[in-house]
C-alpha cells in the first residue's frame, strides 16, 4: 500500500520561520557588536609598534576612548636594520569609514592600553587636530610606546628597594629609641626627663592661668582694656603717620618721594665721607709725627718745652694774682687804676677839645732877629 506524504501544517510553517529569523538576527547581532558586520567598506588604518604584548585579532580599537573598529591582523612586518628600529610588529586596523574620515588625521597618535589593568590589549588613537590632514585608507598611523604591566612592576622594583632601606632605617631607629639613645629614646626611658617635661607642662599651665587672672605684663595686656585701646590708639596713630607719608606730608615723606631732597642728602653724605678721609689722613700724618700737632704729641722734646712754656705762664700768671709786678699792680692796686681811668678821662676831653678848636692848640710864634 503506498505511503501518504506527511504535509507541514501552517503552524509547524510558522514556527520554522520564526527559528530561522531568529538564527538570522543573532548572527547580525554577534557581527554587529564584534565590529565584522558593516553595510559600508571599512577604513583600513595601519600602525607599527616596538611590542604588542598581546594584542590579538578582534581586540577592540578606541577613538579617544569610544570604540571604533577591532584589530584585523598583527604580524611582524620586517627584520630592523639597526637596533634603534624596534617598530617591528604590524598592527592592521578596521574602523569605521565616517568616524576615520574626519577624525583620524596625520597628527594622530596610536597607543597600547588595556581595559582595566589585566583586561584585554585594546589600540587607542588620539583625534587629529585641524592642523593634521586626512589620512586615506591603508595608510599608517604614528605610534607612541604605550604602559604595560611588566613596565609598570620594573618602575615598582626601586620604590620596593626605597621602602625597604626605609625599613630597616626604622628598625634601627627603633632599635635606639628602645636603648635610650637620643632625644626620644631619653623621653621614653629616663624617668627623669619625663618628670623634667612633667613639671615644664605644669609651669605652663600655671603661666597660663597667671595670664587669664591678668597677672603679669602679658596678663595685664590680654585683660587690661585700657592697655589694649593705647596699643590700639598706638597703631591707629602709626597708620596715621604713615598715610601722612605715603601722601608726601612731613620731612621724612620729603625725604622719601622728593628726588632733590634725597640728592642734596647724598651730595652731604658725599662732603661728610670727603671730610672723614681728610680726617683719616690728618690722624695718620699726626700719627707719623709731621705736622705741628705731630710733632707736639710725638716729639719728646717739644713737649717739654711746651711744658716749661706752661710753667712759665703759670708763674707768671701766679706773679699777676699776687699783684707784683706793673701788670700786677694795674691789675690789683685800686689808686692806679683810678689814675689811669682819669688820664684816660682827660685825654679823651683833650682830644675833643682839639677837635672843636684846633687853633687854640696849634698857636706857631714866628720872631725875626
Amino acid at each position: 500500500m503506498p505511503q501518504r506524504t506527511k504535509r507541514l501544517s501552517f503552524s509547524e510553517l510558522k514556527v520554522g520561520m520564526l527559528v530561522l529569523a531568529s538564527i538570522a538576527l543573532f548572527i547580525f547581532f554577534i557581527f554587529s557588536a564584534s565590529g565584522g558586520f558593516r553595510f559600508t567598506p571599512p577604513f583600513i588604518a595601519k600602525a607599527r609598534f616596538a611590542e604588542v604584548d598581546g594584542l590579538l585579532p578582534g581586540n577592540e580599537v578606541r577613538l579617544a576612548g569610544k570604540r571604533v573598529g577591532n584589530v584585523e591582523e598583527v604580524t611582524l612586518a620586517i627584520v630592523p636594520t639597526q637596533a634603534e628600529d624596534q617598530n617591528t610588529v604590524e598592527v592592521t586596523m578596521s574602523i569605521d569609514q565616517d568616524v576615520a574620515q574626519k577624525w583620524i588625521r596625520t597628527d594622530s597618535l596610536a597607543t597600547l592600553g588595556s581595559i582595566g589593568l589585566l583586561g584585554d590589549k585594546v589600540v587607542d588613537i588620539t583625534p587629529g587636530t585641524q592642523k593634521g590632514q586626512p589620512l586615506p585608507s591603508g595608510s599608517y598611523i604614528q605610534t607612541s610606546p604605550g604602559t604595560n604591566i611588566r613596565k609598570i612592576i620594573s618602575g615598582v622594583d626601586p620604590l620596593i628597594a626605597d621602602l625597604t632601606d626605609s625599613a630597616e632605617q626604622i628598625k634601627t631607629l627603633v632599635a635606639k629609641v628602645n636603648e635610650g639613645q637620643g632625644t626620644i629614646g631619653q623621653l621614653v626611658n629616663n624617668p627623669k626627663v619625663y618628670e623634667d617635661l612633667d613639671h615644664t607642662i605644669v609651669e605652663a599651665k600655671e603661666l597660663v592661668k597667671q595670664v587669664r587672672e591678668g597677672q603679669g605684663t602679658l596678663g595685664r595686656l590680654v585683660s587690661d582694656p585700657g592697655l589694649y585701646q593705647d596699643l590700639k590708639d598706638t597703631t591707629a596713630r602709626l597708620e596715621r603717620l604713615i598715610k601722612q607719608m605715603d601722601e608726601g606730608q612731613g620731612t621724612v615723606a620729603r625725604l622719601i618721594k622728593d628726588p632733590e631732597l634725597f640728592k642734596k642728602l647724598d651730595m652731604t653724605m658725599t662732603r661728610v665721607q670727603d671730610i672723614s678721609e681728610r680726617l683719616d689722613l690728618i690722624s695718620a700724618r699726626i700719627e707719623r709725627g709731621e705736622g705741628t700737632i705731630g710733632k707736639l704729641i710725638n716729639d719728646p722734646a717739644l713737649h717739654e718745652d711746651t711744658q716749661r712754656t706752661m710753667a712759665n705762664v703759670r708763674d707768671i700768671t701766679g706773679r699777676l694774682n699776687q699783684g707784683q709786678g706793673t701788670m700786677g699792680a694795674l691789675l690789683h692796686d685800686r689808686e692806679l687804676y683810678d689814675n689811669l681811668n682819669s688820664l684816660s678821662s682827660q685825654l679823651v676831653r683833650l682830644v675833643y677839645d682839639f677837635r672843636q678848636d684846633p687853633k687854640k692848640y696849634l698857636r706857631v710864634k714866628v720872631s725875626i732877629f
